[in-house]
């Protein structure tokens, strides 16, 4: 059987799909939920980010130059580190800069080997540098988020332990090492629960766009195994880096724990 071709969707079809917000909102008000607010304005500014999104991506593929992709890429990065900081409730002094960098680093990394070495991209091609850097950015966000958040929550709730330790003359980095262990496990359990089920509970976005594009289904899923690995080398050197980095400002240079810093930070 021939493919069809895709369907382009129309402003008319796009203004159906708000049914379905609407359907959110009303089992929403009958549980009480109070989240009417909330899911209108996360409503609103996903119509507004995705068309304004929509439109740069397609400017920057219009040009098709290095120095545009680098630029959106940048941009996004950085909107990254600062989403990841406000995502968690540590209050460190450059945080989100911090993130920024990990992130930066993390991405670009393991997207300049998936392009140059696996995929052979040929060029600064907008096509590829930006969705697949899209994905591998956004995952190592939250990985790096939860990370921050395990490690700081236990840091703070295992002050003792981290002080009985430092008195019988453990460095800081032996004192703190299975917290940073238990972090990056929590950070990765997301990324590892969704390996462990895809194409059988669900068929991942860039494999369903594929197939819905008329892509041979067999060369959507190899891609999609591609994009999974990256993202779960992306996240994982985004949350142990920044694990890693995070803990430090902690203790000062005598060694000790700076527990006023662990009190002052609002965690459960």
């Amino acid at each position: 059987m021939t493919p069809q071709p895709v369907i382009e969707l129309t402003w008319v079809q796009v203004a159906l799909t708000l049914v379905l917000i609407a359907v959110v909102v009303v089992v929403g008000a009958a549980l009480r939920l109070r989240l009417a607010r909330s899911i209108c304005v996360a409503t609103l500014r996903a119509i507004v980010q995705l068309f304004a999104v929509g439109l740069v991506i397609g400017w920057v593929f219009g040009r098709d130059t290095w120095g545009w992709v680098l630029l959106l890429l940048a941009a996004m990065t950085v909107v990254a580190g600062i989403t990841a900081a406000r995502r968690t409730s540590v209050n460190v002094r450059w945080l989100s800069s911090i993130f920024t960098a990990v992130l930066g680093a993390a991405t670009g990394a393991t997207l300049l080997y998936t392009t140059v070495v696996i995929l052979r991209v040929d060029g600064w091609d907008p096509r590829y540098l930006i969705p697949l850097g899209g994905m591998m950015l956004g995952n190592a966000m939250t990985a790096a988020a939860l990370a921050v958040e395990r490690l700081v929550n236990d840091l703070k709730h295992g002050a003792r332990d981290v002080e009985a330790l430092l008195a019988m003359g453990a460095e800081p980095a032996r004192t703190v090492r299975p917290m940073l262990r238990a972090a990056v496990r929590a950070a990765l359990t997301p990324t590892i629960n969704t390996m462990m089920v895809v194409g059988i509970v669900q068929l991942p976005g860039m494999m369903t766009g594929q197939i819905l594009g008329g892509t041979d289904p067999l060369q959507a899923a190899m891609y999609q195994f591609l994009i999974l690995a990256a993202i779960a080398c992306c996240a994982t050197l985004a949350a142990a880096v920044t694990s890693e980095l995070l803990y430090r400002r902690f203790f000062n240079a005598a060694w000790q724990l700076d527990t006023a810093a662990l009190e002052a930070l609002q965690l459960d």
